[in-house]
């Protein structure tokens, strides 16, 4: 990319419009013998403006059974995820390779992965689960969903307001970065406590624990893949997904995929509070970061003793 490229991109980069964006009722669609989580075309569209990398034109999808296989051996060696790589995971790899548009997704990533690990790291977690993240709501901070999910971590309001998270007329939790990044790391750390099994937990941070131990039952063993037929059909998806995200986020480089600049990550975020109400336009400091960094104010109104996010 030339240095003007690169400077419009730096400049376009912080004026994500924050989308909300109710998803399709059904939010998977079947192929061949696999159900896949359906894109939030309307988000990834979004991010189309402020891409000067033209990655998308150039992914190298081919790749041999064999050769997945043999990387995930190596991932699977420095995991503590007890995950297993087969014929299923590897058509969702594939099915992921297919989108053009995934490099302005791994681009996005530097900037949350840094707030994502540490939330894990504080609960003693695998840094892994921050790909679940990119599974629920492809890193858009203001997903949301027919069922009422919202947020980049899809909390429904029930679940999110039992780890502490909520809504008032200015501020929501859901769409706040650290406190949700707090709640996610919590909720799952629970799932996995109950079930012993990441690939349970995950299904269950999806559809429920109790329709997890439902299919459970009905499968007679707690073994993941012989409990996956009797999980919902968008629940059957998500550890498959999760699986695809992490390899694609760990080989992308050898499929020829070049990721979408961005200059900041969250290590460059200061948290300041507020001692009486304000709003992003009388905010000192650069305006569009401000906006793009703080998803949880939902007008320009800031109230007083808020946590603000800043250079």
């Amino acid at each position: 990319m030339n240095s003007f490229g690169i400077k419009k991109l730096l400049i376009l980069t912080f004026f994500f419009p924050l989308f909300l964006y109710s998803q399709d009722k059904s939010r998977v669609y079947e192929e061949g013998n696999e159900v896949y989580l359906k894109v939030d075309e309307k988000w990834v569209k979004s991010l189309e403006k402020y891409d000067n990398t033209n990655s998308g034109d150039s992914y190298e999808t081919a790749l041999s059974l064999d050769t997945y296989k043999e990387r995930f051996r190596l991932l699977d060696a420095n995991t503590n995820l007890n995950i297993d790589y087969n014929d299923v995971t590897y058509s969702y790899v594939k099915k992921y390779l297919s989108y053009k548009w995934y490099h302005r997704i791994i681009g996005l990533s530097s900037y949350y992965f840094p707030l994502f690990e540490s939330s894990l790291d504080k609960y003693n977690l695998p840094r892994e689960i921050k790909y679940l993240a990119v599974v629920e709501s492809a890193l858009n901070p203001r997903a949301g969903s027919w069922a009422g999910a919202k947020g980049i971590w899809q909390f429904m309001p029930a679940t999110g307001k039992e780890f502490g998270l909520y809504d008032s007329k200015y501020y929501s939790g859901f769409y706040d970065p650290v406190k949700s990044s707090d709640a996610a790391a919590r909720y799952l750390r629970d799932l996995y406590r109950q079930f012993g099994d990441w690939n349970l937990a995950i299904s269950a941070y999806n559809c429920g624990a109790g329709n997890v131990n439902k299919a459970i039952r009905k499968a007679g063993t707690k073994s993941y893949w012989r409990v996956r037929q009797f999980l919902p059909k968008e629940t059957q998806a998500y550890v498959p997904s999760f699986i695809a995200v992490n390899y694609i986020f760990n080989f992308y480089k050898l499929h020829n995929i070049k990721p979408m600049y961005f200059k900041y990550t969250f290590y460059d975020v200061r948290m300041i509070s507020n001692n009486k109400p304000t709003s992003f336009k009388t905010l000192s400091g650069d305006t569009a970061f401000i906006r793009f960094a703080n998803p949880q104010f939902i007008t320009d109104f800031i109230p007083s003793n808020s946590i603000i996010y800043t250079k």
